[in-house]
């Protein structure tokens, strides 16, 4: 994973554009080149501990950055464009395969 940016795949910690007083959660990168400011942003979807019916654990799909002491799940209806400069940590990486499971769910959210 590059200091300066992040790809498809990288997890990182960023403040939660949907909670009030700046709130850090996980976001996993589905888009970082193809966007018009690559480097400067990226689109994220949210990560979380909730084990809710549709939200999808990562498990082994994680590379490196997994909490053993905690169960990661993606929430891929919950979606936002994160700026490079409000990346407060990196965390790791996941699989591309589950990281392309994720813009597939994403997209199907788009597309119905």
């Amino acid at each position: 994973m590059s200091s300066s940016a992040f790809q498809r795949g990288d997890v990182f910690w960023a403040p939660d554009p949907f909670r009030q007083h700046a709130t850090l959660r996980l976001w996993l990168v589905l888009a970082a080149d193809s966007l018009p400011y690559a480097g400067e942003e990226y689109i994220c979807a949210a990560l979380t501990t909730s084990d809710l019916p549709e939200n999808h654990e990562i498990g082994a799909d994680w590379i490196r950055g997994r909490d053993p002491s905690k169960t990661s799940y993606c929430s891929p209806w919950v979606v936002a464009t994160i700026k490079h400069q409000a990346v407060a940590n990196p965390q790791g990486e996941v699989t591309t395969a589950f990281a392309d499971r994720m813009i597939d769910e994403c997209t199907a959210y788009l597309d119905s």
